[in-house]
C-alpha cells in the first residue's frame, strides 16, 4: 500500500449520506441453525420452542434479535415427535412464522418440504445442528436410526457445529446418545468397561450425589423454584495463558465461548439435578466411526481431545433441614460446559451443556404459577419473570444470553468465520470516531491496537483472536502454542499473539480505508460501487493477513538485529569495577 498516496484524504471527504449503501449490516454473514427437539406427546415432558416449561422461546429471541451487524442467525425449528405447545396459527401469524415448528415427525433423513418456506430439507443447507434432547432410553423406538446418523457423521465432519445437550439421568439419550463425538463428550447413558460393567452412571435427580447448582434465593432455604429466580449460580471457566509484552507476566483468558463483551461469561442458571459433562482425560477418543474413520482425528500425529471449559458445582450447605426441595446434598464440582475444536483437524466443532435447564424458559423467563413452591401463587411472584425480575437479574441474562450467542459464533464454519472478520472490519472503518479519526497514512501499530480494542468490544475479544486464529493457516496456532509453553527465559524475544493481531488488524484496517476512499466519488444508485466492494473484500482481507505477518517478521528481525548487535558491543565493556 501507497502511504504517501492517501495522506491528503481525510475522512471528512466522505458523505455519511451515502454510508449505507456500503455497510454490510445489510449483508450480514448468515448462520442457518437447524434447532431439534423431542418428547413425549401428551407428557409435561416435552420439548417447544414456544414459551413453556421446556421451551426455548428464550433462546429462538435472544439468536433472532441480537443487534450485531456482522452475523444474522437463521432458524430453523424440527421436532422429533408434536410440539404440543406451539402457537395456534395460521402459519403465516407472526407467532408461528417464529416459534412454531418448521419440521414435526422430523427425521434427519426426511423428505418433506418445510411447512413456512415450502422448500425440501437438505442438511446441507445449515451451518449448525443445535440438539435439545428431552427423550431417555438410548434404544428408544424414536432415537436417530442408522441411517440418521450416517448421514449427520457426514455432514459434522465437512465441517457442520453441532451442539447438544440433555438433563439428568439418560434424558437427551434417545437424540444424542449415539452422535458422534457428542456421544463421548456428555454422560448420555452407563459407561461400561470391556466386559460390559457399569463403570459410571449419569447424575441422578435424588439423593445427595445429585448436581444440585442451587443457590439460596431471596431467603434462608432452598426451594425447586429457586431455579426461576434473579440470581445465576457462579460457573469456574477454564483459563489459557499466553506471554504478554512482558516475557515474565502472562494472560489469561476463557474459551471464546465464554468471553463476553463485558469479561468473562462466568455465570449460568442454577437447577436441582443436572447431567454432567465428561471430563477430557476420561474421554474415549480411540474409537473409529461406522465408515472407518477415527472418531477424534489426529493432526501430525497429534492427538486433539474435546476439554470442559467450566466446571459447576453443588454447595456444601445442602441440608436435610434447609433443602425443602431434595434435602441434604454433597458438595461437588463437575463439567457444565465441553468444547472440541474440530477445526484443528478439518471437521467441525461440538459444544456440549450439562443440562438444557441452561437454555429452557423455565430458568430464564419464570416458570408458570402452577410450579410454584412458595408464595404468592400469582403473577406477583418474581418467580414467574425470572432474571427479568430485576435490574441485577437483567444483567445476569445479558452475560447469559452472550454465552448463547457466542455458541453460535464459535460453532461457524471457518469460511463464515472470516465473513465476520471482514464484515466486522468493514463496517468499523465507516462508524464513529474511526471515521473521523483514522486515515491510512496513520501507522500500522496505531491502526492495529485501535482496530484491535474496538472490534474487541464488539464480538469480545477471545472471539476476536479465535478468528484471526482460525483463518489463519492450523500452523500459527500450533507455534503460539508451543511459545505459550516454554519458560520466560527461553522466550525472551518470542512475539506474544497480540502482537500478531496488531500487525494483521492494522493491515486490514488500513486496505479497507483505502477502498472507502476510492468509493467516496460514488453515488448511492451507482451498482459500480457494490460490485467493487463484493469484488475487493475477500482479497484486502487476505492480503491484509498476509502483510501483517511479513510486517511483523520484517520488523522482528530488524529489532533482533539491531538488539543484536547493541549486546556485541555491551560485551566489549571494560567490567573491571573501578
Amino acid at each position: 500500500m501507497n502511504d504517501s498516496k492517501n495522506a491528503f484524504l481525510s475522512p471528512t471527504h466522505l458523505e455519511y449520506a451515502q454510508l449505507d449503501r456500503f455497510l454490510p449490516w445489510k449483508r450480514p454473514c448468515p448462520q442457518k441453525i437447524l434447532m431439534v427437539t423431542d418428547g413425549y406427546v401428551g407428557s409435561f415432558l416435552n420439548g417447544s420452542f414456544s414459551n413453556y416449561y421446556f421451551g426455548l422461546s428464550a433462546v429462538v429471541d435472544t439468536l433472532l434479535d441480537q443487534s450485531e451487524y456482522f452475523v444474522n442467525f437463521q432458524l430453523t425449528l424440527a421436532h422429533r415427535q408434536i410440539d404440543t405447545n406451539k402457537p395456534a396459527g395460521p402459519v403465516t401469524s407472526p407467532a408461528y412464522k417464529r416459534y412454531g415448528p418448521n419440521f414435526e415427525n422430523f427425521r434427519f433423513t426426511t423428505n418433506a418440504n418445510d411447512i413456512k418456506t415450502n422448500r425440501r430439507f437438505d442438511i446441507y443447507d445449515y451451518d449448525q445442528i443445535w440438539l435439545f434432547g428431552v427423550r431417555g432410553d438410548v434404544n428408544d423406538s424414536d432415537r436417530l436410526d442408522d441411517q440418521e446418523l450416517s448421514l449427520l457423521t457426514e455432514w459434522m465432519d465437512k465441517g457442520g457445529g453441532l451442539f447438544a445437550t440433555g438433563d439428568h439421568d439418560d434424558l437427551g439419550a434417545s437424540l444424542c446418545a449415539r452422535v458422534p463425538r457428542a456421544s463421548k463428550m456428555r454422560m448420555w447413558t452407563d459407561i461400561r468397561n470391556a466386559a460390559g460393567t457399569i463403570i459410571k452412571s449419569p447424575p441422578r435427580p435424588t439423593g445427595v450425589d445429585r448436581h444440585d447448582t442451587l443457590l439460596k434465593g431471596h431467603d434462608n432455604v432452598y426451594t425447586f423454584d429457586d431455579e426461576s429466580d434473579d440470581i445465576p449460580m457462579n460457573i469456574s471457566p477454564k483459563y489459557y495463558y499466553s506471554w504478554s509484552w512482558h516475557p515474565f507476566r502472562q494472560h489469561k483468558s476463557p474459551h471464546p465461548i465464554l468471553c463476553g463483551k463485558e469479561g468473562v461469561i462466568d455465570v449460568l442458571p442454577d437447577h436441582p439435578h443436572e447431567g454432567e459433562v465428561i471430563e477430557s482425560n476420561q474421554v474415549n477418543i480411540s474409537e473409529t466411526l461406522v465408515n472407518g474413520a477415527a472418531e477424534f482425528p489426529k493432526y501430525n500425529g497429534n492427538n486433539f481431545r474435546p476439554e470442559v471449559i467450566a466446571h459447576a458445582h453443588v454447595q456444601a450447605d445442602h441440608t436435610n433441614v434447609n433443602d425443602t426441595n431434595k434435602r441434604a446434598a454433597n458438595a461437588k464440582t463437575f463439567g457444565a460446559i465441553g468444547a472440541y475444536d474440530g477445526y484443528k483437524t478439518d471437521v467441525g466443532r461440538v459444544v456440549v451443556d450439562s443440562t438444557w435447564h441452561h437454555w429452557f424458559d423455565v430458568n430464564l423467563i419464570g416458570r408458570p404459577i402452577t410450579a410454584l413452591n412458595t408464595a404468592p401463587a400469582s403473577n406477583a411472584n418474581p418467580k414467574t419473570q425470572g432474571f427479568l425480575a430485576s435490574a441485577s437479574g437483567q444483567q445476569e441474562y445479558k452475560r447469559i444470553q452472550n454465552y448463547f450467542i457466542n455458541v453460535g459464533l464459535w460453532l461457524a464454519p471457518k469460511s463464515d468465520r472470516k465473513c465476520m472478520l471482514k464484515g466486522l472490519s468493514w463496517y468499523y472503518v465507516f462508524r464513529y470516531p474511526a471515521v473521523e479519526r483514522l486515515r491510512p497514512s496513520l501507522s500500522i501499530i496505531e491502526l492495529g491496537v485501535t482496530a484491535r480494542d474496538a472490534l474487541g468490544r464488539v464480538a469480545g475479544q477471545c472471539n476476536l483472536s479465535r478468528w484471526i486464529f482460525d483463518i489463519l493457516p492450523i500452523e500459527f496456532d500450533r507455534i503460539f502454542e508451543k511459545i505459550n509453553r516454554k519458560l520466560p527465559e527461553e522466550c525472551l524475544s518470542c512475539p506474544p499473539r497480540e502482537l500478531l493481531e496488531i500487525y494483521v488488524l492494522g493491515h486490514i484496517t488500513r486496505n479497507f480505508l483505502e477502498l472507502s476512499y476510492e468509493l467516496k466519488d460514488f453515488m448511492p444508485e451507482d451498482d459500480k460501487a457494490t460490485n467493487i466492494i463484493e469484488e475487493k473484500l475477500d482479497y484486502l482481507l487476505s492480503q491484509g493477513m498476509e502483510e501483517g505477518v511479513h510486517a511483523m517478521l520484517k520488523t522482528m528481525d530488524k529489532n533482533l538485529t539491531s538488539t543484536r548487535r547493541d549486546l556485541r558491543k555491551l560485551m566489549k565493556s571494560d567490567f573491571r569495577l573501578k
